[in-house]
């Protein structure tokens, strides 16, 4: 009797299927942490896109049963990450508002510095630390040999709690009108101040890379700590220190020392990262070789 060939292909195929099943269902075995159930059901679901990479190494068929055996390449670092259980208590979201007061800002209310700060994700309903803001409001008058009057706000802030600090800023605002000129400044340092507070209030950490050249390779460590590290949310390349440092900001679920331990776990191809050092409970400073 011919052999139908389509009805072969048909049945290899489904038992190519059935092994990239199995090599998936191994790998997540063979993980020794508490995992999301739920995760683990979609990654399942999803078998063929997390075992896209395989090899048919032999195909047999004995008594009617057809057996494959395959080489099947499985991303463990980010399936780790993937299924992982997510920690039962969250980071701080925001610090608690103090009040504010104002000098020369007429006719500035509370909700024009608290509502910025609250949509930056600075402040929160509640928080372990409080932040009081004062401001103080100067017009400075005509520009020389333009048309637009300046105005400079002088802010101080004050965290007071779990995170004790201050920080005092100024912004300049530049347009035709004094009170415009002002409102210009103020949103200026207000956002000055959401940057200045950001890794404190919302929890996030910040990597500082030194020599981080060539810049390809910070798209790499971007790349791993976003999809193998466990905690790790967002990760944004948020600017340039003085030094030459990149500055990564991490969104998630971990600590400083946790993220240290995590990256000397990693490999990174081309490059390695030494001479780990806390910078601050929010900061973590590595240097690429």
């Amino acid at each position: 009797m011919p052999i139908d060939e389509g009805a072969s292909e048909r049945a290899r195929d489904r038992a190519i299927d059935r092994a990239r099943q199995a090599a998936l269902e191994q790998a997540i075995a063979g993980i020794e942490i508490e995992v999301d159930d739920a995760a683990v059901s979609e990654v399942l679901a999803r078998a063929g896109a997390w075992t896209a990479g395989y090899r048919v190494l032999e195909v047999r068929q004995t008594e009617g049963e057809l057996a494959v055996l395959l080489e099947v390449e499985v991303d463990l670092p980010r399936l780790r990450k993937r299924i992982a259980a997510r920690p039962s208590g969250d980071r701080p979201r925001g610090f608690a508002w103090g009040g504010f007061a104002a000098e020369g800002c007429a006719p500035l209310a509370e909700a024009d510095v608290l509502e910025p700060l609250r949509a930056y994700g600075i402040v929160a309903d509640t928080g372990a630390t409080q932040l009081a803001v004062e401001l103080r409001c100067r017009d400075q008058g005509a520009v020389s040999h333009t048309h637009v009057r300046a105005a400079v706000v002088e802010l101080r802030a004050e965290a007071r709690g779990a995170v004790e600090r201050t920080l005092e800023l100024s912004s300049q605002g530049f347009a035709e009108g004094a009170a415009e000129a002002t409102a210009i400044a103020l949103d200026q340092v207000l956002a000055e101040l959401a940057d200045s507070l950001a890794v404190a209030a919302r929890g996030d950490l910040e990597l500082r890379v030194e020599q981080p050249w060539p810049a390809p390779r910070v798209g790499v460590l971007e790349s791993v700590l976003r999809e193998a590290v466990l905690g790790v949310d967002t990760v944004e390349l948020a600017g340039v220190a003085a030094d030459g440092s990149a500055v990564l900001r991490l969104r998630g679920a971990l600590g400083v020392e946790q993220l240290g331990l995590a990256l000397r776990e990693q490999s990174f191809p081309g490059f390695r990262l030494l001479g780990f050092r806390v910078d601050s409970a929010h900061a973590l400073r590595v240097r690429m070789q």
